[in-house]
This record gives structure tokens, C-alpha cells and sequence, in this order.
């Protein structure tokens, strides 16, 4: 069933999503900023062979795009988490109109309607 409060509910889920997926981005970006400090020590401090450095370099590639892809996603969702943080006061009056809009929903569901007239020839 389409009810009303299903715009509200999605715009709310939006906020909440986005606010996770920047903190999940924030943690994927320290995680390979930390691996790609543990594979330059590796270079530096270690010798390796040609085919050795070739691997490393390959890691450090792939380390390098899961940071980017991390911080593009932190630069995209930032906006939003700014906003949010702004505008805390609407957000809470938004969850509380769902609130509102899903009771009045939940009353109208199920609703009968006793007719106030009885049709005539009908038995008691």
C-alpha cells in the first residue's frame, strides 16, 4: 500500500545512510593510509628482488585506489553531513511528523463503517 509517510521514511533513511557510508569511508581511508605505511617501511627497510618490488608496487597501486575511492566518497557525502549537522532541529521534527503521519495511518487501517440507519425489513 502507498502511504504518505513513505516520503518521509525514505528521506530519513537517506540521511542515516549517508551519514554511515561517510564514517565507513572515513575508517576504509585510515586503513589504507595505514597500509601503505606498512608497505613503504617494507621498501625502506628491507631489500627485495625485481619481481619483489614489482608485487609491492602492484599493493601499493591497489592501496592507493581504496583510498581514493574512500575519500571521493567522504568529498561527495560531506555536503550532506554538514547540512545534517546544521539542521538537526528539522531532522528531529521530521522523524516526529512520521511519527504523526504513521498513527494517523495506523487508525485509518482496518476502519469500518457501522452504517447509523438500519435498512428497512431487516430482521432484530
Amino acid at each position: 500500500m502507498n502511504q504518505t509517510s513513505n516520503g518521509i521514511e525514505v528521506f530519513l533513511t537517506f540521511l542515516r545512510e549517508t551519514e554511515q557510508q561517510y564514517h565507513m569511508a572515513e575508517a576504509d581511508e585510515q586503513e589504507a593510509n595505514d597500509a601503505t605505511q606498512d608497505l613503504l617501511h617494507f621498501i625502506e627497510l628491507e631489500d627485495h628482488d625485481h619481481e619483489e618490488y614489482a608485487r609491492l608496487s602492484e599493493e601499493l597501486k591497489a592501496v592507493r585506489k581504496q583510498r581514493r575511492k574512500a575519500k571521493d566518497t567522504m568529498s561527495e557525502t560531506a555536503p550532506i553531513l554538514d547540512w545534517m549537522d546544521s539542521n538537526r532541529p528539522v531532522i528531529k521534527s521530521l522523524e516526529k511528523l512520521l511519527g504523526d503521519v504513521r498513527k494517523a495511518e495506523k487508525n485509518t487501517d482496518g476502519r469500518i463503517y457501522t452504517p447509523r440507519v438500519r435498512k428497512k425489513g431487516s430482521d432484530d
